[in-house]
């Protein structure tokens, strides 16, 4: 039976954590393992999930009440962890820690997405991991998306990265993705794929990875702190040679605009960065024309909402991810 280790990056988030921890610790699939990767949250998270798994807190609030069992009721107590810092991590831990089923890991800083999660796989590497499940802390997920997602990957040759159906957690019944999107190859318009069908990129959101992957193209490129890390690893994998799928029986739940402030100054800016970034890597001298057409969309957008202030500093960070 496959060892999958589960990576969940928190960042001032343990509410979702600790949700989060519950719908998996349910999993019908049980050889795995979940490591939370803290990217030095200030809210005192590390205290919370520890809590969480000693018993002492419970937190069943803000979830929609279809998908209240997903959490409720809680699951039996102590669930048992280690910790470790993140020199300590990157090593591998304690060698014989292989039967602790939860470990938290302290990372020296707020690194993002790609650089928070690459501390989490360098340890599941080291403790030599079959497949890596990189999941966003504001899900849930079903009993059987592990075991869905484990038969996917093993369904077909030369699999190497897997994604899930991901529903609105708020509109449990509508689709925010089938899996992953498309980009455009000309203007670079990236869109979400939401019925079966070829994909480009398999989301961050629920992202299903085969170890040899990751022993062959590399880790997350850390220049991406949140927005397109996943189009980049998934077209790292392709060039690699890798086929990209969706399990269409592994669902799960996105608390879409938990991570980022929804529509904030902050998140613009993580778009502009990542989308120049990502254009100029992989398009060569054709990424003039994407970066040109989503930069100029982006601030039409924020000219008509009368977001005058956003205007600028759209246009600066772009440029600047370009050097």
């Amino acid at each position: 039976m496959a060892e999958v280790y589960i990576i969940v990056l928190n960042w001032n988030g343990w509410k979702d954590t600790v949700q989060c921890l519950e719908s998996l610790f349910r999993s019908d699939y049980r050889n795995f393992r979940v490591i939370v990767c803290d990217n030095r949250s200030s809210d005192g998270s590390m205290g919370k999930i520890k809590q969480w798994a000693e018993g002492k807190l419970t937190v069943e609030d803000g979830v929609n009440e279809k998908l209240k069992s997903l959490i409720s009721p809680p699951i039996k107590k102590p669930v048992a962890y280690v910790q470790y810092n993140q020199a300590e991590a990157e090593k591998g831990g304690k060698g014989d820690d292989k039967k602790v089923p939860l470990v938290l890991i302290r990372n020296d800083g707020n690194f993002g997405y790609s650089g928070g999660n690459n501390v989490g796989i360098r340890y599941a590497s080291e403790k030599g991991a079959d497949h890596i499940w990189l999941l966003n802390n504001d899900t849930l997920v079903l009993k059987n998306t592990l075991r869905e997602l484990v038969h996917g990957m093993e369904s077909g040759e030369a699999l190497g990265l897997v994604g899930s159906v991901i529903y609105f957690a708020d509109e449990s019944s509508k689709i925010q993705t089938f899996g992953g999107g498309k980009i455009g190859p000309l203007l670079g318009v990236d869109r979400f794929v939401r019925s079966p069908g070829v994909i480009h990129y398999v989301s961050g959101t629920s992202l299903f990875i085969k170890r040899e992957v990751i022993e062959q193209i590399g880790l997350l490129d850390d220049k991406f702190f949140f927005y397109w890390e996943d189009v980049d690893f998934s077209r790292r994998a392709l060039k690699g040679g890798w086929k990209l799928d969706v399990a269409g029986n592994a669902y799960v739940y996105h608390k879409f605009s938990a991570s980022v402030e929804g529509q904030s100054l902050k998140s613009d800016l993580f778009k502009a960065a990542s989308l120049a970034w990502y254009f100029k890597k992989h398009y060569r001298v054709r990424w003039v024309i994407p970066v040109f057409f989503n930069i100029s969309g982006m601030v039409f957008n924020r000219l008509i909402r009368g977001q005058f202030d956003r205007v600028l500093p759209i246009i600066k960070e772009a440029f600047k991810a370009q050097r």
